[in-house]
């Protein structure tokens, strides 16, 4: 059985062109990783939102579901695409996904925005995630402003306030207050090393803290900050820890430090409104992408 991947980026291109063998990472209702022990490709199904590292299939949920596909089964690449083989340990039929009709993306952003467009790009983030219903991170961006945009969206947080918060929360917090301290002090290896803490901090198939971490990337990009000493201590450590979290949020790091973003990250440019922000940016996974919008506000907002 052979079916059509709609949708990938340039990047994925060249991974995939780049592999020979490999095998199945891991399995879930709407996903299927593909790994080589290095790099990591996501099977997807269609209309599911595009990263780095997808690729769209021409398959609905339902269609995706009826793969026989256990993880640890082989994976032969080639020039078109790739095969999930049938073996002795799972008997059942091969499935090959081309890629010679697909249409492909560039993800890659490549240059900051104006002065005038970022500060209404922060305004409408900051609204979006008000807004947002996702859980993660976006209570800590929305509990302590009320509905009044802020240029500092931490502007009244209390490192040792009595709330209602969870664990995993309040120790987000700890982490991005001590680091806004160092930051002002210019401690700037200090203040990345305390923002790394967040690395896995978490749960679900991404840990929040992670996808936070990748919206900062995204916003040194887009504020044009990347040359910031912060910046620069923040990159080079985390390229170093990315053994500290799971395969998967890796592979997104790792993409989010060659500069590679999903598709809503990259429309960002467009300054889409509010509503439109948060529509696209909550297809992201239970609450990835309100998580990636907080790492592009605080980025926005400090950096």
């Amino acid at each position: 059985m052979e079916y059509q991947i709609k949708q990938l980026s340039y990047y994925a291109k060249s991974i995939l062109e780049a592999l020979t063998t490999g095998a199945v990472h891991s399995v879930y209702r709407r996903t299927i990783n593909l790994t080589n022990g290095r790099q990591l490709l996501s099977l997807q199904t269609d209309r599911s939102p595009l990263s780095p590292i997808s690729l769209i299939s021409q398959l609905t949920a339902d269609e995706f579901s009826t793969l026989s596909v256990k993880t640890g089964d082989e994976v032969r690449f080639h020039k078109d695409g790739f095969t999930i083989c049938n073996t002795a340990r799972n008997p059942c039929p091969s499935y090959s996904f081309t890629c010679r009709a697909s249409e492909y993306y560039e993800l890659k952003l490549s240059k900051p925005l104006d002065t005038p467009s970022r500060l209404t790009l922060t305004a409408s983030i900051q609204e979006a995630i008000l807004n947002a219903n996702t859980g993660g991170f976006a209570p800590l961006f929305s509990a302590n402003t009320g509905r009044q945009l802020m240029p500092d969206p931490l502007a009244n947080w209390n490192v040792d306030a009595d709330d209602s918060l969870s664990l995993v929360l309040t120790a987000a917090r700890r982490y991005i207050l001590q680091c806004n301290n160092l930051i002002l002090d210019r401690k700037y290896p200090q203040a990345a090393l305390e923002l790394t803490r967040l690395l896995g901090l978490g749960t679900g198939l991404t840990p929040s803290g992670d996808d936070f971490l990748c919206g900062v990337l995204a916003g040194f990009l887009l504020s044009g900050s990347t040359g910031h000493p912060f910046a620069k201590h923040l990159r080079d450590m985390l390229a170093d820890k990315l053994t500290d979290t799971i395969d998967i949020s890796a592979a997104f790091l790792s993409c989010a430090l060659k500069n590679q973003f999903s598709l809503p990250v990259n429309r960002l440019y467009e300054l889409p409104s509010p509503k439109e922000i948060l529509t696209s940016f909550e297809t992201v996974g239970h609450s990835s992408g309100t998580d990636t919008l907080c790492g592009i506000l605080w980025s926005l907002a400090h950096i």
